[in-house]
């Protein structure tokens, strides 16, 4: 009961009050709220003009199912179909064309809510779908039952390209995982899904031509070709791309375990249980390798409609090359100087093959940047000779995705070719939504944070954020046009599918809303305010972020009654960035079900928490000092309870670490509180500060994350 009682005032702070932006994610190019909502019933009924298709026919029946599951209001029927008319107040929707799942696809749409009834004008199909999501968010509710919120929304999306990857080879992602997340990408207007097939550790589609791949470099788990057309057809139904990427010529080795005779050293190839950069790589100097990929990609770009075909290009050291001598014998006879220029005769070579199957490349940062000392590629940069920082002779259509650092970014843009950001939208590092959410793909005002990444070159980068911050524009109109917008990256390294929603959803909404909603939109607080409402209509979508932390805690404990263990873990959050990595313990095969896979990034609770502890300080009574005795009790009386059950259950020896250290962090503070917290000399201070160092401290690759709110809470205050 006390637990509840906390999480009772701490909710509080999420119920919206009047003057704040409506709980839309993300926020319209153009609103205006008003105070005529549209009342629901039973008899509200939808009807499609224009010249609709199947597919807007099919997403508004899933839309009036949705309403109902939401409302539980018992409508006639959820069928919407071409002979659908109205008989009374309800939706009108027109299309004016079917829409095509090509780059830049008008997605822009009018969105009107009045007494009268629900008006939806858009120029294509797709618009009208992403104007059924914002109308879905819209639902409001009060005595009288259920409604929508008066509006006028003019929509449009900033960047045109909004991904998200989802790498298979590493974790193999099951099809209703790509289903749930594909339906919350649409629900927060995400166009992108970046199909990531095959790495060093497996190659995760079936392959009609050359076996092998499926049936000795997947371990048994791969998508036929039937599931990747139903994983496409599922996609364009919500107005989704699905962009395929094979890395290639580095990240090779699950090809070359099932045709070694493509590598460039010979040796025994194994699929890598492990995750990193391994030296294996195709060679690029025989004639046989691109019979082999020719067959390979017109394969592969048969399955997949959409125009661009990624072909990785990221992290090839280099070392099987040069080990070679038939190989360092070529690139002498060809005046290939660096293995950077023999890996961009090969993205060429692969280019012919792509276009001959309509398909436009796409590589990572490493196909354009040069490899330069970083005091060079600072000068080059200083003088503003960015064609000196970037490989010559890439081919001019070739789209770069920028993940090392927005240098990439910059360089791309100045020396003409299109590009993607994914610096700064690293998913799987678990960073905080905020830090996600003032990265921007296009630097645009003296005061953006560009945030800093573990996988950057940071060569000249902090020199971008002084120029920027002092008011420099880098980029020209028409350099800004060449950004296409922006892709998060689910890499599944140290995900199962049991926790890879909890990596993407709901931090992945804030940069949905980056390349979504306009530039000025900024404010982090509202920000989290409107994704944790996103955030539940979510789950009901099926996304298993929110629900999957008690379900393993019970999986650990062997019984349902696990409120204490939540407790602590609600504070939890696993290690940030690559720490995961450092001790290489970690393989396919290990088990993510553990505390620091329990734990979620960006807790709501410890996010609540820091804002209550905030309020409190600034108090003017005193009466907010029993409801923080409640909650520090509430941290001590539960550590009993998880001591008891970590003594016969060692996976819950994490957690009972950290709630050790909670509930001491609760016997202190509320010696603390009776301190008055303003004498600094009292060894009590002394005891309190090893505590909050000794508590911050990661173990099982999990961290408590409250210590730094309660170091500045308990503060002494000026005498």
């Amino acid at each position: 009961m006390m637990r509840f009682i906390v999480l009772f005032w701490l909710l509080i702070l999420t119920v919206s009050v009047p003057g704040q932006t409506p709980a839309l994610m993300p926020l319209p190019e153009r609103y205006e709220m008003t105070a005529s909502p549209f009342r629901l019933s039973a008899s509200f009924r939808i009807q499609v003009n224009g010249n609709g298709s199947e597919r807007i026919w099919k997403e508004s029946t899933r839309f009036y199912q949705r309403l109902a599951e939401k409302t539980g209001i018992f409508f006639p029927t959820w069928q919407v179909t071409p002979s659908s008319q109205l008989k009374g107040a309800g939706l009108q929707i027109t299309a004016k064309r079917k829409g095509e799942l090509v780059l830049g696809e008008d997605e822009s749409y009018r969105l009107q809510v009045n007494a009268e009834g629900v008006v939806i004008d858009a120029a294509t199909d797709i618009g009208a779908i992403r104007a059924l999501e914002t109308l879905l968010q819209l639902i409001g509710s009060d005595k009288n039952g259920y409604y929508f919120s008066g509006t006028t929304i003019e929509d449009a999306p900033r960047f045109p390209w909004r991904g998200l990857l989802i790498a298979l080879p590493y974790h193999f992602m099951p099809m209703e995982v790509i289903k749930r997340n594909l339906d919350a990408m649409a629900a927060v207007k995400m166009n992108v899904l970046h199909f990531y097939i095959s790495d060093d550790q497996g190659y995760r589609i079936e392959s009609k031509i050359f076996p092998r791949l499926h049936e000795q470099a997947s371990d048994g788990m791969y998508f036929t070709h039937e599931q990747v057309r139903e994983i496409i057809a599922y996609a364009g139904q919500r107005g989704i791309r699905v962009v395929p990427e094979i890395d290639l010529p580095g990240h090779s080795t699950a090809i070359l375990s099932a045709y070694p005779h493509l590598a460039s050293v010979p040796r025994q190839y194994e699929l890598q249980d492990h995750f990193g950069v391994f030296d294996p790589v195709i060679d690029p100097t025989r004639e046989t390798t691109y019979t082999f990929l020719d067959s390979l990609l017109t394969e592969v770009a048969a399955l997949f409609p959409d125009t661009y075909f990624h072909i990785g290009g990221d992290e090839n050291t280099g070392q099987d090359w040069r080990k070679n001598p038939a190989i360092q014998q070529f690139m002498r006879d060809s005046g290939l100087a660096t293995t950077l220029a023999l890996q961009n005769y090969f993205n060429k070579r692969i280019r012919t093959v792509l276009a001959r199957n309509g398909k436009v490349p796409i590589g990572w940062d490493e196909v354009l940047m040069k490899e330069l000392k970083d005091a060079t590629a600072k000068k080059y940069f200083n003088e503003g000779r960015y064609d000196l920082l970037v490989e010559q002779g890439v081919p001019r259509d070739m789209v770069i995705q920028s993940w090392r650092g927005i240098e990439a970014l910059l360089s791309s843009a100045k020396n003409g070719y299109r590009s993607i950001l994914s610096k700064g939208y690293y998913i799987d590092l678990v960073q905080p939504a905020s830090y996600h959410y003032l990265n921007d793909p296009i630097p645009f005002r003296n005061d953006v944070i560009i945030p800093d990444s573990e996988a950057n070159f940071n060569r000249f980068e902090s020199d971008i954020i002084g120029k920027i911050r002092k008011g420099e524009k880098l980029l020209t109109e028409a350099e800004e046009k060449l950004i296409l917008g922006g892709e998060a990256t689910m890499w599944t390294e140290h995900v199962s599918s049991e926790t890879i929603d909890s990596r993407i959803w709901p931090r992945t909404a804030a940069i949905a809303e980056r390349l979504w909603s306009q530039p000025g939109v900024r404010d982090v607080e509202d920000m989290y305010r409107r994704m944790d409402i996103i955030s539940v209509q979510l789950e009901a979508l099926g996304c298993t972020h929110l629900k999957n932390s008690d379900m393993m805690l019970r999986r650990l404990a062997g019984h349902q009654e696990v409120d204490c263990l939540s407790s602590v873990t609600q504070y939890l959050e696993p290690v940030q960035g690559y720490q995961r990595n450092k001790l290489d313990n970690f393989t396919r095969f290990s088990p993510y079900s553990l505390a620091a896979d329990i734990a979620v990034p960006d807790q709501k609770a410890v996010r609540d928490l820091s804002r209550q502890l905030q309020a409190y300080r600034q108090a003017a009574d005193t009466g907010w000092k029993q409801n923080l005795r409640t909650l520090f009790l509430t941290w001590i009386r539960q550590n009993e309870c998880i001591q008891q059950q970590s003594k016969e259950i060692p996976a819950l020896q994490d957690i009972a670490h950290h709630a050790a250290n909670l509930s001491q962090l609760g016997k202190l503070s509320l010696q603390l509180l009776s301190e008055q917290m303003n004498n600094r000399d009292n060894e009590l201070w002394n005891q309190w500060d090893r505590l909050l160092l000794t508590a911050a401290k990661p173990v099982g690759y999990c961290e408590l994350k409250i210590t730094e709110h309660l170091r500045r809470f308990f503060q002494p205050r000026q005498q």
